[in-house]
């Protein structure tokens, strides 16, 4: 067992440097966060609050919206260069952290894929990632390349369109076909065998299970608190 006093405490030392607030009354005055954000915090006695855009990819990524809803500790806002979301879970090696960007604004030419991948950067978040790795969940737009800048090879040209947007952290990469993004159509490059993706991939349905994988031994909320 631990208490919310004791997350907090040792969110702040793992973010040590970094401006974090895990309530709205310590948000110094003047900073504006979105309104979904409004209700973050951490608290033993109450389930927290996280967007409820994640809700309506139940259907699309059921294991991480059951992790979110039986798992999650507690958010808390980290202010730097950009606004962040940070998820706060427990495993078998104790705390862990998820950070999510703010969701893109649909103005402007960021997002070079459509469906409902972009719907995710669009309502939910622009990035959400395992810290410090920033790698297992969708990488920040800015930081996404395209399978050919991967590839060692002199003709890259098959893989231009190819924009690798999950990374497993062992250099593998879940990646969006941008031709026939509208559709959900993912492909799964292996660096190991960078000529051989697999293709006709369900890009949600690889995001889930890997995610599911690698945080199969998350504890639930309730063993927690």
């Amino acid at each position: 067992m631990i208490n919310a006093t004791a997350i907090i405490e040792a969110t702040k030392a793992a973010f040590a440097g970094r401006d974090i607030y895990f309530s709205p009354a310590q948000l110094p005055p003047g900073l504006e966060i979105r309104s979904e954000w409004q209700n973050f915090g951490i608290a033993s006695s109450i389930a927290p609050s996280f967007p409820l855009a994640w809700q309506r990819f139940s259907d699309e990524l059921p294991w991480v919206t059951s992790l979110l809803n039986k798992c999650l500790l507690g958010t808390a806002v980290l202010v730097g260069s950009s606004i962040e979301l940070l998820y706060i879970f427990h495993d078998n090696n104790g705390l862990y952290y998820y950070i999510g960007g703010e969701p893109l604004g649909r103005s402007g030419n960021a997002v070079v894929f459509g469906g409902r991948i972009a719907d995710f950067y669009y309502t939910i978040h622009n990035g959400f990632t395992f810290y410090p790795a920033q790698s297992m969940g969708p990488q920040k737009i800015e930081d996404c390349v395209f399978v050919s800048d991967l590839i060692d090879e002199h003709d890259t040209d098959f893989a231009a369109k190819w924009l690798a947007v999950f990374s497993n952290g062992g250099g593998d990469y879940l990646a969006v076909d941008t031709i026939n993004a509208a559709n959900d159509n993912g492909l799964i490059w292996w660096h190991e065998q960078p000529l051989e993706p697999e293709s006709g991939m369900v890009f949600f349905e690889i995001m889930d299970t890997w995610m599911s994988i690698f945080l199969e031994d998350t504890k639930q909320r309730v063993d927690i608190f």
